[in-house]
Order: C-alpha cells, then sequence, then structure tokens
C-alpha cells in the first residue's frame, strides 16, 4: 500500500487521535467519525484486530510510511536485542524526517519530508540522501546555506508547535542541531498501544 496522500483531517477523525506529525489540524470542532452518519454513528464494540489495525494505523499515518515501510521497521525491530515494541518506537523517532520536524523546522512530517528531499538539509556536513535515514548518537543535521534565510522555516523554528525534545541540542542562528542520545519511546506525541502494533504483525 502507497503512502498516504489524501484528506488528513478525515484520518485523524477516523482513529479518534490527533497525529501531530500528520497535520496541524485538530478535531475541536467535529470530534467524530468522518461520512454522513459519523455524527449519528451507535458506538459498537470493535474487534481484537480492529483494535490492532487502529494502533497500527496510528503509527503508519503518523509518520508517513508505506504499509510495507513500516512492516521493514517492524522486521528489523525484531532481530534487534531488548523489547520489540520499544525498538520499533526508538527506529520510527530517530529517522531523519522525524527529527527534522521534532526540532521545529517544519510544522509536519510530511512537509520535513519535502524540506530534505528538496535537497535544502545536511547531514553529518553531507547532503542528506533520504528522508527515512536514521540518525545515531552525536550526529548534527543543519538547513543548508542557501535555504537558511528562508521566512517560512525562521517562523517556525522560533515558535514550534511542540516541546523540543531535551536529546537535540541546537544552534537556531544556523538551523543546527544535534542528536546527544537515541530518542526513547517516551518522546512518541500522541497516545498509541505499542504492543497492539506487535500483536497485529505477529498474527
Amino acid at each position: 500500500m502507497a503512502r498516504y496522500t489524501g484528506p488528513r483531517l478525515r484520518i485523524i477523525r477516523r482513529l479518534g487521535t490527533e497525529l501531530p506529525g500528520l497535520t496541524t489540524k485538530t478535531m475541536t470542532r467535529r470530534p467524530y467519525a468522518p461520512g454522513m452518519h459519523g455524527q449519528g454513528k451507535r458506538i459498537s464494540k470493535t474487534s481484537e484486530y480492529g483494535v490492532r489495525l487502529k494502533e497500527k494505523q496510528k503509527l503508519r499515518f503518523h509518520y508517513g510510511l508505506s504499509e510495507r515501510g513500516l512492516r521493514m521497521i517492524f522486521d528489523r525491530a525484531q532481530r534487534m536485542p531488548g523489547d520489540t515494541g520499544r525498538n520499533m518506537l526508538v527506529l520510527l523517532e530517530s529517522r531523519l524526517d522525524s527529527l527534522v520536524w521534532r526540532a521545529g523546522l517544519t510544522r509536519t512530517i510530511p512537509a520535513a519530508r519535502q524540506l530534505i528531499g528538496h535537497g535544502h538539509v545536511n547531514l553529518n556536513g553531507h547532503r542528506a540522501k533520504s528522508p527515512g535515514q536514521r540518525l545515531g548518537a552525536g550526529d548534527t543535521f543543519q538547513v543548508r546555506e542557501r535555504a537558511r534565510n528562508r521566512e517560512d522555516l525562521r517562523v517556525t523554528v522560533n515558535a514550534p508547535l511542540l516541546d523540543r525534545p531535551s536529546n537535540l541540542k541546537g544552534d537556531l542562528d544556523n538551523l543546527s542541531f544535534t542528536l546527544e542520545n537515541v530518542p526513547g519511546n517516551e518522546q512518541v506525541p500522541f497516545p498509541v498501544d505499542i504492543q497492539k502494533v506487535i500483536e497485529y504483525f505477529a498474527q
């Protein structure tokens, strides 16, 4: 399944959870499911499969991944030592596009992916090759000089939508950020039952 490019507010209303990486919009005005029957729809018991699917979809849409991409991250997390669920969240939070967004350089993860794809971000002094590159402790990313004075970047970085994680140390003048240590699962900015995600892929 390809990466989602449709209406973003519809997704968070369907999942019942605001996903800040997907969109800056909220469900405040319409806190119910989409569709003509969404507001008056009776709440029925969700199957165990439905619960697992919903938790998996939260990760997929927040981080902007295809079904295959998320499956590959799960497979890699399984091969790593330690807890698979925590490993999976660490891998997701260590992605360059996620960190560019968490640094406050863009308002959403899709916008971060676009910034990287257009060649405006360096990783450890070299042009970043992919939004999905994973960073480790000590890695540094920086907006390239030709884009550093863009007004939209300056406005966003000086007023980030979320608190900047403590493990990201930044030089706001040069739009440069260093990852001091690997992100933990506590940095995920929305509620998710990672065990249900593991059960979904393991079934």
